[in-house]
C-alpha cells in the first residue's frame, strides 16, 4: 500500500492538474499554477525525481507561458494531448537512455545490493514500459476526445482514469510478485 501511495504522490502535479482544470479559463489557469508549484515543491523536497520530474518541469513551464500568459487557443485546445504525450515521450526517453523512470522509485523499496541485479533492472524496464503504454493509450484517448465529439467526454475521461488504475494495479502486482520471488530465492539459499 505504501508503494501505491508513493507512486500516486509522484504523479501529484499531474493529478492536481487533471482534477482542477475544468471548462473555464480560470480553472485551467489555477490548475497550471497549482501543478507547477507542486512540481517545484516536490523537486525541492526530493519527492519527485527523474524523467517524470523533468516532464513536469517541461510541460508546466510550457503551460505557464502558453496557457496562462499568452492564452494560446491552439495549445489550450490540445492541452490534454500535450500533457499525456509529454508523459509518454518522457517514459520512452527514460527507456531509450537506459534509465527507466520507475527505477528511481523502486530503489526506495529494494536493498541497494540488488540495484544492479538483472531482475531489478528488468523489472524497472518492465514497469516503465507498462506506464509508457498507459500514457500512450491516454494520449490516443485525448486525440479521440479532441477529434470525435460523438463520444461523451466523461466516458473518455473515465477510460483515462481506468488506464491509470491499470498502471497502478500492474505496478503493485508486479512488484509484489518480484518481492515474493526474491524472498523465495533468499529462503532457498
Amino acid at each position: 500500500m505504501k508503494e501505491i501511495l508513493k507512486l500516486l504522490l509522484a504523479f501529484a502535479p499531474w493529478f492536481a492538474f487533471w482534477f482542477i482544470a475544468g471548462h473555464s479559463m480560470l480553472r485551467l489557469q489555477i490548475a497550471v499554477f497549482v501543478a507547477a508549484a507542486l512540481v517545484v515543491v516536490m523537486a525541492v523536497t526530493r519527492l519527485h525525481r527523474g524523467a517524470i520530474l523533468w516532464a513536469g518541469y517541461l510541460f508546466f513551464s510550457f503551460a505557464l507561458v502558453f496557457v496562462v500568459w499568452l492564452k494560446n487557443g491552439w495549445v489550450i485546445q490540445h492541452l490534454g494531448i500535450l500533457a499525456t504525450g509529454t508523459l509518454f515521450v518522457s517514459a520512452q526517453l527514460s527507456i531509450l537512455l537506459g534509465r527507466p523512470f520507475t527505477e528511481d522509485y523502486a530503489r526506495e523499496h529494494v536493498p541497494e545490493a540488488l540495484w544492479s541485479s538483472a531482475p531489478f533492472i528488468r523489472g524497472s524496464f518492465t514497469t516503465t514500459a507498462a506506464w509508457s503504454s498507459v500514457f500512450l493509450v491516454n494520449t490516443i484517448l485525448n486525440v479521440v476526445k479532441f477529434s470525435n465529439h460523438e463520444i461523451p467526454e466523461w466516458k473518455i475521461t473515465l477510460a483515462e482514469y481506468a488506464m491509470i488504475g491499470i498502471g497502478i494495479a500492474f505496478t503493485n502486482i508486479y512488484s509484489g510478485l518480484a518481492r515474493k520471488k526474491r524472498a523465495a530465492m533468499q529462503d532457498a539459499v
